[in-house]
């Protein structure tokens, strides 16, 4: 074989490649694309948001979906779902202490900590702010999950410290 013949071997079989990569990808990934795609559907369906601008999943005792977005009149709105879509709570952007402000809030308390992810969600039933981060504890780093009122205060509820270690 020439090398101009080689070159064209190697390039069909990365472009062969990649298109299979592409499609195992989607394949993996269409799964997650539908039940965001059907959150979506049912935030639009409580006729509460006409703008959605994050949509995030919180499991904890149950799934739940969270919507923030606008409504028809500009306002700033967090809707929270079932699994099923159904309309679990409702709460106005001003009533809450905004993401950017309790992450600032939270790292001045926490100075050796670094956050891993703050979500919004449903514990015991009620709107929360849920602090995942890890934590450093003499040697180690210890894991923890922290949930917080709903509202300007952003009062912590309950702290959650996983096992540094698993199995027997």
């Amino acid at each position: 074989m020439t090398p101009k013949r080689w070159l064209f071997a190697i390039i069909a079989c990365l472009i062969a490649l990649g298109v299979w990569f592409g499609f195992y990808f989607r394949d993996v990934q269409m799964p997650k694309w539908s039940e965001e795609s059907s959150m979506r559907e049912a935030v639009f369906a409580t006729g509460e948001m006409a703008n959605i601008e994050k949509l995030y999943k919180h499991v904890w005792e149950a799934t739940t979906w969270v919507a923030y977005g606008t409504t028809e009149t500009e306002s700033e709105l967090f809707v929270f779902l079932n699994e099923e879509g159904a309309l679990q709570h409702r709460v106005m952007a001003d009533q809450v202490l905004p993401e950017d402000q309790f992450r600032t809030k939270w790292l001045n308390d926490h100075a050796s900590a670094s956050i891993i992810r703050v979500t919004p969600g449903l514990f015991r039933e009620q709107p929360v702010w849920e602090v995942y981060y890890k934590e450093p504890e003499g040697s180690k780093e210890r894991f923890k999950y922290q949930f917080y009122s709903f509202d300007q205060q952003a009062t912590l509820i309950e702290t959650y410290t996983l096992p540094t270690k698993t199995g027997p």
